[in-house]
């Protein structure tokens, strides 16, 4: 079993996706099965075959967020005012592409690449995770290693 690293934040975020799951999702569910199945013939049915698929699809999902829910490790960020840290934000030299952009340190569940909330199990995050500014380090990537400073912390 694999711990599920979250904040409170990413949690929180699960535990609201699931209540809906379990109470909103699987009761429409539930009704569009049953209007599928007043139809008649359930062999050539679309509905009924749209439906079970969705309930297949929302009963795994329900179960991943359990699994992540029970695995949860819940960390918060240092109380060190210069160190990059979880649910820090932070301008970032890319030395690669000689560029600085603005990046956001999150847990897996809450990342978002085009708004560089960047988990800090992806490559990237564990290079930049707890980096002092001024430090550099190096990205180890599958498209190729490249380094990395913490400018400033925003």
């Amino acid at each position: 079993m694999q711990d599920v690293i979250l904040t409170e934040a990413g949690k929180k975020k699960l535990e609201e996706e699931l209540e809906y799951l379990k109470t909103v999702k699987r009761v429409e569910i539930k009704a569009a099965l049953k209007a599928a199945r007043a139809q008649g013939d359930l062999s050539e049915n679309a509905d009924y075959s749209a439906a079970k698929e969705d309930q297949s699809m929302t009963e795994t999902r329900i179960q991943e967020l359990e699994y992540q829910l029970k695995n949860a490790v819940i960390i918060e960020s240092s109380l060190e005012t210069d160190v990059f840290d979880i649910n820090r934000t932070a301008l970032v030299k890319f030395y690669d592409v000689d560029e600085v952009e603005e990046v956001t340190l999150v847990s897996s569940v809450e990342s978002d690449v085009k708004n560089m909330r960047i988990s800090i199990e992806s490559p990237l995050g564990k290079a930049l995770f707890r980096l002092k500014v001024g430090d550099k380090a190096t990205v180890i990537s599958p498209d190729g290693n490249y380094d990395v400073e913490v400018e400033k912390l925003l």
